[in-house]
Parts: C-alpha cells; structure tokens; sequence
C-alpha cells in the first residue's frame, strides 16, 4: 500500500507530503482546488506519461516521491527479477521531471526506463475515474477477474503447464520431420564418415610417434656424418685412438709387473678404456640404426598426411575424433529408427492435445459456472450503488480454428469479456467501449466488492465516483468501499459527505490565494475539523448549527 507522497513543485503545489493510512482515504475540498493534482502525481510515480507543463511557473523541475509498504507477492516477485531489495519491505520511487525536458526515475534508488515503472506500477495502484490506468478496459483482466473470483487459478496454471509441455513437444516432432526429409542424404553422409574414419583407424598418440619419426629421419644424414667422424678417430687399427690407447695401456701393464706400486693406477686405466670401448661400440650401433629406408619415410608421410585430412574433416584431434565418431552411430541410429520415433511422438501429442482439451472444458464449465454467479452478484451491487437500469454480462467464448476445432491457448479455450449497458433497453457491449467514467468506476467498485479478499492489487484508487449520485445511493458507495478497504487500501476523491464520513483517513484539499501566486496544501482533518469540512459538503457552511449537527450525526452513524 502507498503509506506516503512527497510532492514538489508540481502544477499548483509548491511542496507537501500527503501520509495515507490502511483503510479508506478520502480527499476532499472545493472544485479546483487541487485534488486532481494529488492524482496525477500520484499517476506519474505509477508510469503515467509526464513533461515539462506539469512543473510549477517559475521552476526547473518537479518532483514526486512515493514510498509504499510492499503487502503483493507479486509487487516482491517484480523486484526480486530485477535484483531490487525490497528494504525493510518498503519501495520508493521517484519521478523527477525537468524544463529541460529529460526527467529522472529510480526505483529503490536505481534508475529505471519508463516502461518498467509502468509494469511496476500496474502492480501496485488501480486508478478508476477520468485517467488512463484501468484495468477493466483491458480485457485480458477480465478472465483474471473470473478467475481470481471463481477460485480458477490453479487450474489455469494446470492448462498452461500443460499447453507449454504440448509445445515442446510439437517442436520435436517439428524438427524431426525437418531432419527425415533430408534422412537419405545424412544417412548416406554418416555411413561414409564412420567407415572413412573406422578404415583410417588411427591409433591415440599415433600422429605424435610419427611426427618423432619423421623428425628424427630428417636429421638422420648430419647425425650419420658426425657419428662417423667420431668413430674414424677412434679404430683400434689405422693409429686410432683405441689402438694407441691399447699400446699405452700395455706399457702400464708392465710397469705394474716391476713396481706394485702402478697396479692401482694400471687398474683405473683398464677400466676407463673398458668404457670407452664401450661407448664406441654405442654408437657404431646407432649408426646402423640412422640408416632409414627412403620408402618408409615416404610412407610415415602419407600417413601422417591421412590422419590430418581426417581430423581437418571431422575433428580437431583423437579424442574429438572418437566424440564424434559416438555422435554419429548415435544420430545414424536414431535416423533409422526415425519413422518409428515420429509415429510414437505424434501418438504421444495426440494424447497430450485430448488431455489438454479436456481439462480446459472443465475450466470453461467452471468459468460459465462461477460467471453466472458472478454478473448476478455485480448486478445487484450496481443497483445499490445506484444504476438500477444497468444490466452487466460476461461474454465466453470459445477459440475455434478454421474447421470448427477447439483451440486452446495457455489460459485455456476461453475468450472472457465484460458486457456492460448503462441504461434499460440499451445492448450490451463490451465494457470498454460504452462506460463512462463515473459508471467505470462504480462497474469497479462492485466487482472489487465481490472480489474482496483475492485480489493481488493493494491500492484502488476512485476519481470523482460520486458523479451524479446522492442520498441512499452514496451512502451505498461509501458502504462498500468501507467494505472494500478491509482488503484494500482505497483513495477516494469526493464531494458528497455520506461517502466522505467513512474516511479511516481524510485528507483536505485546499486553494489559497497569496499577493503573487495560487497555492494548493493538503491536511489530514481529525476531530473537530473533520466535523466542519464534512458540514461545508453538506450545506456549504462549515460553521453552522445545523450543518454541524448533521455532519455529526452522519460520522457518528457511519461509525457505528
């Protein structure tokens, strides 16, 4: 509910904040004072179009504030999708407008565009009267309204599960009939993919080993040079090296057999040649192994080449490769099980579409039902609120497709529209089209009656209700909306005192006339001046016995 308006230099208003209360707000003041401007900041905050004409003579710019307690689920789950915290279940907004022409909107302090305030704002207040923010002129909230009044919800979100899941599954079928025009083709296409990849049959490392091979073959003639370089300094015939190391390793032998005192040396001396004849022995075998077949080369390279034209066509490597090899047997099995599959999805939807239709004739039977009962409870109302010749009808219809077939949408088969006729002997057409402002918002204030308690919007709004209407007939009106703000928070802008004597909450609006300027206040009235403004509305003299005395009696009684 809104609990506060601040509002500054807006039309008349230089600056004041307007606080409401739980229950029923009534506004109330002389024609021109200003109540309409309460209205149509409040219209602003809610997403209403603004400009530079509404900011006060003289002014850069205006300025409203709202703050609300945060009472809709729905209001909470709107700005949990947004991120927006709701801080200490409260929201403000603010709507700034500029001469420049570029105004400012925040919501919890973060700018927002026009349009989400909008959505926001159709969430919190509905304005009935003269302005633009009605839901009853769109007609999708009429089969809201018989639902929420009918206790339908639940069942709609069955249907609409329900009409979600058919579509899903009408997509599949949609994309495997795509999939077996062309089935010959892909199938051919597969076939030949798995048997050039399975005759390929590439190893996992294979590519990396020749890749080695190759690289090493490539190097194999200065690795041959260079190992024959080494072992033609090293023969033991040809003054090699290991020859002269035998002939030197002879005299140590001998100079151990005369002095002992060589033998440790002569023995560290045969053990290195022992491994130097070893290390020769080495390399003259990897010399034989440097010596490579050209034709084995130029086979590595053929099949190195196989293997890259294999992952270009396929996949990026070995194990993409085999991903995709999984892939395709899977896709190839499923294309020839194809028509099987197809037939079984198409029994499946057939199934699904009877199920569908049935649960949404249940709805419908529902909806007739709780419609009949509905129109009469609005009927009644509208005679107590005084239009005793109105006659209102909700309209069901059923969605047919070209030849004659039910059609069911995610809210079921049904087209719901509010009938309406203001007088006897008048059609009835739809709502939207033939109901002025005042019967609008008396149409709202009997259907909200009958919805009270469900309704997922916390604050109503009526503009000028009262018009053309006295006696019994607004002591009705103030009645229900009595009534109505147990469970909603009303404002109401009025000039009768039977409907304004109900107020929880009675704001006063006022002109006033200074040397330069027109100023517009509002006060909240309690007590004795509560007792005056509602003796000027009946009489126009707000201090006379009389009016006094009547205007006590009214409070009183109401109070009662």
């Amino acid at each position: 509910m809104i609990d506060e308006l601040h509002i500054r230099n807006f039309a008349l208003i230089d600056e004041c904040i307007v606080d409401f209360s739980k229950g029923l707000n009534i506004l109330t003041g002389e024609t021109g004072a200003g109540k309409s401007v309460l209205i149509g900041a409040l219209g602003l905050i809610l997403g209403g179009k603004g400009d530079s004409s509404l900011i006060r003579t003289g002014k850069e710019e205006a300025d409203i504030t709202g703050v609300f307690d945060i009472v809709s689920e729905d209001v909470r789950l709107w700005l949990e999708s947004h991120d927006l915290d709701p801080q200490e279940d409260q929201l403000i907004i603010r709507r700034t407008l500029k001469s420049s022409g570029r105004g400012k909107i925040s919501i919890q302090a973060r700018p927002f565009p026009l349009n989400e305030l909008s959505e926001l704002g159709k969430l919190l207040v509905d304005v009935h009267g003269q302005h633009d923010h009605q839901t009853l002129f769109h007609i999708d909230f009429h089969r809201r309204f018989l639902d929420r009044y009918g206790s339908l919800e639940e069942k709609v979100q069955e249907i609409s599960g329900r009409f979600h899941a058919l579509k899903e599954l009408t997509e599949e079928i949609r994309m495997l009939k795509t999939a077996l025009q062309d089935k010959d083709e892909e199938m051919e296409l597969l076939s030949f993919s798995l048997e050039e990849i399975e005759k390929a049959a590439i190893q996992e490392g294979e590519e990396d080993d020749i890749r080695s091979r190759l690289k090493l073959m490539n190097q194999s003639q200065q690795l041959y040079s260079l190992v024959e370089s080494f072992l033609n300094l090293m023969p033991e015939s040809r003054g090699g090296a290991l020859s002269l190391l035998r002939k030197s390793g002879a005299a140590l032998e001998d100079l151990k057999n005369l002095n002992s005192e060589f033998s440790a040396v002569e023995q560290r001396f045969s053990n290195a040649f022992y491994e130097l004849e070893d290390i020769v022995e080495t390399i003259q075998s990897t010399r034989d192994s440097l010596i490579f077949d050209p034709r084995e080369k130029e086979e590595l390279e053929d099949r190195l080449a196989e293997i890259k034209k294999i992952y270009r066509k396929y996949a990026p490597g070995y194990e993409a490769l085999q991903e995709y090899v999984v892939k395709s047997k899977e896709r190839l099995e499923n294309l020839s099980g194809g028509e099987t599959n197809l037939k079984e999805l198409e029994k499946k939807r057939a199934s699904m579409e009877e199920e569908l239709i049935s649960n949404a004739q249940i709805l419908s039977a529902g909806r007739k039902e709780k419609a009949a009962v509905l129109e009469q409870s609005v009927r009644d109302m509208l005679r107590e609120l005084g239009m005793g010749s109105a006659e209102f009808s909700i309209d069901i219809t059923g969605r047919k497709s070209e030849t004659g077939q039910n059609l069911c949408g995610v809210t079921g088969i049904d087209r719901v529209e509010f009938l309406f006729s203001a007088n006897r002997g008048e059609p009835l057409k739809p709502l939207r089209q033939v109901a002025s402002g005042g019967e609008i918002s008396r149409v709202m204030l009997a259907i909200k009656t009958a919805l009270a308690g469900s309704d997922s919007i916390p604050v109503l709004v009526f503009d000028e209700i009262d018009a053309g209407i006295g006696g019994e007939v607004a002591q009705s009106i103030g009645m229900h909306m009595k009534k109505l703000s147990r469970f909603n928070q009303i404002l109401c802008i009025t000039h009768l005192a039977s409907i304004a004597v109900y107020a929880d909450n009675h704001i006063k609006v006022e002109k006033t006339d200074t040397l330069d300027r027109t100023i517009t206040k509002l006060y909240t009235l309690d007590g004795e001046k509560k007792v005056f403004e509602i003796a000027r509305m009946l009489s126009g003299d707000s201090q006379g016995d009389a009016s006094v005395r009547h205007a006590q009696s009214l409070l009183e009684s109401a109070a009662g």
